[in-house]
């Protein structure tokens, strides 16, 4: 699932997508994937976290309330194990943070796979 979900990411305009705790972190502006357990078990949550350049607030709520929509909002993949997901919408997301440790301003956006874990 995650592996498809950068990929989708990197179609859109921020090509700098990495997974959560990859080590490096690169030039703003750029996309954290994490994916988590949904807390009302509803399935699993895509948790974006956004970065851009300090001043680019305007820039970066249009990424994380529109731009994420158009990638995400629908998008269907193949797991690994040949399954069917599909993406889809919730309203959640956070306001921004001026003040992360790479100087950067951020967002956060979660999106959601419904489903059971067998």
């Amino acid at each position: 699932m995650l592996i498809n979900i950068i990929n989708q990411l990197k179609t859109g305009k921020i090509k700098n997508v990495v997974a959560y705790g990859a080590g490096a972190l690169p030039a703003t502006p750029y996309v954290v994937v994490r994916i988590q357990k949904d807390p009302l078990e509803r399935g699993r949550l895509i948790r974006l976290f956004v970065h851009f350049a300090p001043g680019s607030n305007i820039f970066l709520e249009d990424y994380v309330l529109d731009d994420l929509s158009t990638l995400l909002n629908g998008f269907t993949f193949q797991t690994r194990h040949g399954n069917t997901q599909k993406v889809e919408f919730i309203d959640d997301y956070g306001e921004v943070v001026p003040d992360n440790d790479d100087k950067s301003i951020s967002m956060e956006r979660s999106f959601l796979v419904p489903g059971k874990l067998f």
